[in-house]
């Protein structure tokens, strides 16, 4: 771990950011979530993949994406899951509303496509089904965190299956990504890099901070076999989507 290091980072990733704002407002203008084009899509993806480089963050693909529109379901281990995600693939998240506030993280996520949801909400997995369901009908991928909540990164929790209601009422494919974070520092042992699950530890800012005084972070992005929808039920692919992934991540 280097302080200095990150220090530097951060300040370049600040600056990163005012470059965010200003394509957001430039090139994004005027664009709503369902209506983003392929050439706005590639300046997202660029500005997340820097993002990532900014960080730290080394990624590696293995596998191949299938063209969207595409529901992607993911296990879920750290904040970065969403930036490792996007800087590979033309795709929207889902997110809480309130995070639409928040500034400069707010715009930016609103720019890019997030679709905002009132969790908690009587009505809320609801609006989330149809929210996912217009952006799928209007070619494009959004993806999901079937887990809803952070893990260790060692194995795969059980995959809740509403949203893959979208999936199946549009006759979308499903594309599950197996996320892994194994250790850079040569320990051959350790099955997943200690300092990137953000389950039960610091506040966010504190463990940005701490992945960016690190030297090097790795992600591996694995896209496993995609799953057709035409009839099928959701609690039997959100099954098969979390034994795809789990096949990768608890062996």
């Amino acid at each position: 771990m280097n302080a200095l290091r990150g220090i530097l980072r951060f300040i370049h990733l600040l600056a990163h950011f005012l470059k965010g704002l200003y394509l957001s407002y430039t090139q994004l203008h005027g664009t709503q979530s369902h209506d983003l084009s392929e050439e706005q899509h590639k300046i997202i993806q660029n500005w997340l993949h820097r993002s990532a480089e900014i960080i730290g963050i080394d990624i590696q693909v293995h596998g191949t994406a299938i063209k969207p529109p595409a529901f992607i379901v993911a296990n879920h281990i750290s904040w970065l899951d969403i930036i490792i995600i996007s800087s590979v693939l033309p795709v929207s998240f889902l997110s809480k509303a309130e995070i639409r506030k928040w500034p400069v993280i707010g715009t930016l996520a609103a720019k890019a496509g997030t679709l905002f949801i009132h969790r908690g909400s009587k009505n809320g997995a609801a609006e989330a089904v149809e929210l996912v369901k217009v952006k799928l009908h209007a070619g494009h991928s959004v993806a999901s965190f079937p887990e809803a909540k952070t893990t260790d990164g060692t194995s795969v929790h059980i995959f809740h299956a509403r949203l893959f209601a979208a999936a199946i009422e549009t006759k979308t494919s499903i594309q599950p990504i197996a996320l892994r974070y194994p250790s850079s520092d040569g320990n051959t042992t350790a099955k997943i890099d200690p300092i990137v699950p953000y389950v039960d530890g610091p506040n966010l800012i504190q463990h940005a901070f701490r992945i960016m005084c690190a030297k090097r972070t790795i992600a591996e992005v694995t896209f496993c076999d995609p799953l057709e929808t035409e009839d099928q039920l959701r609690k039997d692919l959100a099954q098969s989507a979390r034994s795809a992934i789990a096949q990768v991540i608890e062996t």
